[in-house]
């Protein structure tokens, strides 16, 4: 211990305040001045390693991102997560009537578990014995969108033909079915679905969809969900999707859907700008009527809305007119012209329209141009297998091509195509095989795809 020695009391003396006072100062200059040195020397000999992994995790994050379409407006989608489906998505984003059927055989023939509108390809099977569980996941949310859609479909239907109505001689304006019974009952009770609850759901089962291991959509819905699907793929796939988009003639399109196929249109009110009536963007149709109905609210009492005042039901039998076709028309062209620019595959199977078809022609003349089936399941391989031209990073690209080669179900047909029949009375499915003799014949132990 320190003696002092000058019988000085140092806490009296104002010289040695000062002093001590000073050493304080230079000794707390000191070691901010060895704090800043190995501060520097810290960042001298460690930045690059900082900047490397900075880099490094700033250039994977920007580079996984995805700008999608949606009502024509750049949206930026979220960095890929790494325990996203590493399957990827070949989707027809172009309506029925544009080869989509063409395009699906080809993928089953290619050996990728595809679904068209109520059919499916799995297996060289009936059954799903040996199918991969999210591919057999994915089949079942598939269905489970498609008997959304087709509720509101039959609902229209049933209310066009007015086998159901508003009875208005109640005072909450009931709806109502000749013969109620029990299946009828089953009807009302799909028909009076709240439309809120119907879009939810459908959002719902189609992100189990893209969770999912199926590789090809097909048909409707899928075209009619194209935002929906676009978005959701980018946050629940690894990769970005295949887009196939079929070049068809706007005006030879409208006249062939609206002359072979029943139609449940957007109205005309609710559909894009009030183009024309529309098959496009039906859960858009919904939010537009919603929208609508509580701007125009006058009192506390907001109106529920049903299938039948969003969108209206088309009998292939009944007269088409021309400002009605001119609609669908202009809501194709708006639809090609959306999602054209990102797609990535554009086979012609109609041929180029001539002038004279491009202005209505009752006899419209077309140059086909022959592109094969073997050809279309080539190019469907080459666009999954190699995900050529999509912007992909390599990384991602090569991590995705060694799954997909290692998968022995890609190396041959799905030669078993499956069906369902939907019974709208009794809200059930069917599960069909319309062609028999493209599947397997054992039987033993067979497990089914409805359950």
């Amino acid at each position: 211990m320190a003696v002092n020695t000058s019988g000085v009391n140092q806490a009296d003396d104002p010289s040695a305040k000062d002093g001590l006072a000073s050493g304080r100062a230079t000794r707390i200059r000191f070691g901010r001045t060895v704090l800043l040195v190995l501060l520097l020397f810290t960042l001298t000999f460690t930045q690059p390693y900082f900047y490397l992994i900075i880099k490094s995790s700033s250039t994977r994050s920007t580079s996984l991102q995805r700008s999608i379409i949606k009502e024509g407006q750049l949206e930026d989608a979220a960095a890929i997560s790494e325990n996203q489906e590493l399957e990827p998505l070949f989707y027809h984003i172009s309506p029925g009537s544009t080869g989509s059927r063409t395009l699906y055989h080809a993928a089953c023939n290619a050996g990728f578990p595809s679904v068209h509108h109520k059919s499916f390809c799995i297996s060289s099977s009936r059954g799903v014995n040996g199918v991969s569980p999210k591919v057999v996941e994915g089949v079942r949310a598939h269905l489970r969108v498609l008997r959304l859609y087709q509720i509101a479909y039959k609902c229209c239907s049933y209310w066009d033909k007015r086998i159901i109505m508003q009875d208005d001689t109640s005072g909450g304006g009931k709806i109502v079915m000749t013969g109620e019974d029990d299946e009828n009952r089953i009807v009302l009770d799909l028909c009076t679905m709240s439309l809120d609850d119907w879009a939810q759901d459908i959002q719902r089962h189609l992100s189990t969809v893209l969770q999912s291991s199926i590789v090809g959509l097909f048909d409707t819905p899928y075209p009619l969900l194209a935002s929906q699907v676009l978005d959701l793929t980018t946050k629940l796939r690894a990769t970005p999707p295949i887009i196939a988009m079929t070049e068809r003639d706007a005006a030879g399109w409208a006249k062939s859907r609206s002359r072979n196929h029943n139609l449940m249109l957007c109205k005309k009110e609710y559909s894009y700008e009030g183009l024309g009536a529309s098959e496009f963007d039906i859960l858009g149709c919904v939010e537009r009527a919603s929208g609508s109905v509580m701007g125009s609210n006058e009192d506390d009492k907001v109106k529920v809305l049903h299938f039948w005042d969003v969108f209206e039901y088309r009998s292939r039998f009944e007269e088409v007119g021309s400002e009605f076709r001119k609609g669908l028309e202009l809501q194709m062209e708006h639809h090609q012209r959306v999602y054209r620019p990102i797609s990535d595959y554009t086979p012609n199977f109609f041929g180029s329209p001539t002038l004279s078809e491009s202005q209505h022609s009752p006899t419209p003349n077309t140059t086909k141009v022959t592109i094969t089936d073997k050809q279309v399941a080539y190019d469907i391989q080459r666009l999954v297998l190699l995900q050529k031209g999509n912007g992909v990073p390599s990384e991602s690209v090569s991590r995705t091509q060694t799954t997909l080669l290692r998968k022995k179900h890609y190396r041959k047909p799905l030669s078993c195509r499956g069906s369902v029949q939907y019974d709208f009375l009794n809200d059930t499915y069917t599960e069909l095989y319309h062609h028999p003799k493209t599947c397997d014949l054992t039987e033993r132990d067979r497990i089914n795809l409805i359950i």
